[in-house]
């Protein structure tokens, strides 16, 4: 699973940036309103203690090096 940037083009959505997609590939859009950022930080603050765990670990401090 991916999370990528977009905008409405006023006719069909465009990714911000390159993205790895198989021809045909299903993907599901969540439009925010301005006032959503809010919700969009407080799941970015959800997710940091996953993404600790995730990266604040011995098998990954090889890459703390480089």
């Amino acid at each position: 699973m991916q999370t990528l940037n977009g905008h409405f083009d006023g006719r069909v959505i465009v990714l911000d940036e390159p993205a790895r997609l198989k021809p045909n590939a299903k993907v599901k859009v969540i439009a925010l309103d301005a006032e959503d950022e809010a919700l969009t930080d407080g799941c970015a603050r959800l997710s940091e203690p996953v993404f600790k765990k995730i990266w604040d670990n011995p098998l990954d401090a090889d890459y703390d090096r480089l």
